[in-house]
């Protein structure tokens, strides 16, 4: 999560001076950054049998938006909806894998057929359940890779409004 904490009163003080023009001016600086997390992680993101329409396939920037719970607040997010999108992201505990799919993933990813492949993805199911899987970190990292730029757009609405205040007077 960003909070912007270095201009904050001066932003509450624009808020409450221009609700309207400080919300546009905000919602575009979040939508520029919300759009540049998506590149971001879907970069970060393996890819599996699906390709780009895959657990790629499944991440978007979601449109900002106002906060329902915190007024004032506007919330931008990029989300993953393959059902397999959090385990990839933090990794799993060791637990039962059913071989199908892995097998469907090492004839996609190894070129493997038949019973070779069958036999690679019963390894790799056995050392799931030994081990569980480790995260591929997408999220976090394609955030933390960028919090200094995202910062940056966002504090640029800040002149932006003042110069529209300024217009309207």
């Amino acid at each position: 999560m960003l909070v912007i904490e270095s201009n904050l009163p001066q932003l509450e003080a624009l808020w409450q001076q221009a609700p309207e023009l400080t919300r546009g001016e905000l919602t575009k600086s979040l939508t520029e950054a919300v759009f540049l997390l998506e590149r971001e992680v879907i970069e970060r993101t393996p890819e599996g049998i699906g390709g780009a329409a895959g657990l790629k396939g499944g991440i978007a920037a979601v449109p900002p938006s106002l906060s329902l719970d915190t007024p004032g607040e506007i919330i931008g997010l990029v989300v993953g909806s393959a059902a397999h999108t959090l385990p990839i992201e933090l990794g799993t505990k060791p637990h039962f894998v059913p071989i199908q799919p892995l097998q469907d993933w090492v004839e996609y990813k190894l070129g493997l057929e038949g019973k070779e492949a069958k036999n690679v993805a019963f390894a790799i199911s056995r050392k799931i359940a030994r081990d569980g899987t480790e995260g591929k970190f997408m999220f976090r990292d394609g955030f933390n890779a960028n919090e200094a730029q995202v910062q940056r757009i966002i504090e640029a609405a800040l002149p932006r409004i003042v110069e529209g205040l300024t217009r309207e007077q």
